[in-house]
């Protein structure tokens, strides 16, 4: 990372005016011992390839509670519940009668009472997927990762509550696409790219109509595409123009469109998903701030990610640990063979494998891969988490 700026003043220290690198442990140490924090410009950080054992260990968070059952089920209700309003909602949008965003609003709030009480929970049913559910499944998603960054730039609770209004409508414009060009099995072609692009106007027009409406779905709905440099649509409008709720959905409906299945291509993993959404930042796509955020609160390893282990198992990742957060609790599903097996391993107790060799993650898979379906072991980390 680049250091452009200090929080006092440079002749107060040893560092070059002009800015420096951070290039190793010892530079992080440097700048521990005369700085409580620094600022970094992003422009010029290189971005440096590494290994997922390299990284530093400064990257621990605070601990995070466990699951226990009844918060996971108040969660899985709640996911539950607003998955049933979209569908609702589709239906009425359908029939030409107007929404009543209120009700929205309500869903919502439990969404946002679950995050606060449980926030590993809520992030963990992001991981399950049902068929048949995408765009419901997608604006429950788009609606906790939103609430989840505003909660880290400080909302109270009224804003969050609009915030997660607008992640959870931001779509409901693509209920006028046909659902041949929504789920065509190829690449769309020009006039199909032009259609599916009319959604955000489409949404709009949706939401002023609705009833108890707050101007900020609005908003979102008509301008989650736009880019800061200008390059997006409906209208081209760059950063400066766009209010905030806009970049935090714009950040998190790309993320989530990532690591979604959609008919032609399979789910991508959230590695990948990561680097995607560093590079749009370094483009100007999206807001590079609230993108640095989102990826930090995340991690390396969020509950429900897919992992292979160095012994040649698969396991699901259940919670990080505080203290390593490259060793976290996992759920093994899948043997050395990829047989199905069953057994929770607390990776930072377990070092080393059956054979005495070290035993680590080496790779993060796909949603789905191996056959694996999250919603298949609700029940059994239910019983242990509540054990």
């Amino acid at each position: 990372m680049y250091v452009c700026e200090l929080d006092r003043p440079w002749l107060e220290t040893p560092f070059m005016l002009q800015g420096f690198e951070v290039e190793n442990d010892a530079d992080i140490e440097a700048v521990m011992q005369h700085c409580e924090y620094v600022y970094i410009d992003l422009m010029r950080t290189k971005v440096v390839r590494v290994t997922i054992d390299e990284l530093p260990g400064s990257f621990i968070n605070d601990k995070k509670r466990a699951f226990v059952e009844k918060d996971m089920k108040a969660a899985d209700s709640t996911r539950q519940n607003t998955s049933n309003l979209i569908k609702s909602f589709i239906d009425e949008i359908r029939f030409g009668q107007s929404l009543d965003i209120q009700l929205a609003k309500n869903a919502v709030s439990d969404c946002v009472a679950n995050l606060t009480k449980n926030p590993e929970a809520m992030m963990f049913l992001t991981r399950m997927r049902n068929k048949g559910e995408g765009l419901n499944q997608h604006a429950f998603n788009v609606c906790v990762y939103s609430i989840v960054l505003g909660r880290l730039l400080g909302y109270d609770a009224t804003q969050l509550e609009q915030l997660g209004t607008c992640g959870l409508l931001h779509d409901m414009g693509k209920v006028t696409i046909a659902d041949e060009i929504l789920n065509k099995p190829g690449p769309l072609n020009e006039e199909e790219i032009a259609i599916v692009q009319t959604h955000t106007t489409a949404g709009r027009d949706i939401l002023m109509s609705g009833r108890n409406i707050f101007s900020g779905t609005v908003d979102v709905a008509y301008g989650h595409h736009e880019n800061i440099d200008g390059t997006g649509y409906p209208r081209g409008m760059q950063g400066h123009q766009l209010n905030i709720n806009c970049k935090i959905v714009a950040v998190v409906d790309k993320y989530e469109a990532i690591t979604s299945p959609k008919p032609y291509r399979p789910a991508g993993d959230h590695l990948s998903a990561v680097a995607i959404l560093n590079q749009l930042a370094r483009d100007n796509k999206i807001d590079s701030s609230l993108t640095l955020a989102f990826v930090s609160y995340l991690g390396i390893y969020p509950p429900g990610t897919i992992v292979e282990l160095s012994s040649g198992e698969v396991a699901i990742v259940l919670e990080s640990n505080p203290r390593q957060r490259l060793r976290p609790q996992v759920l093994v599903v899948r043997d050395a063979d990829k047989a199905p097996t069953q057994g929770f391993v607390d990776m930072s107790e377990k070092t080393v494998d059956d054979n005495g060799r070290p035993f680590r993650i080496v790779t993060v898979r796909r949603p789905g891969d191996f056959g694996i379906d999250l919603s298949q072991y609700y029940d059994i980390i239910m019983l242990a988490f509540n054990s």
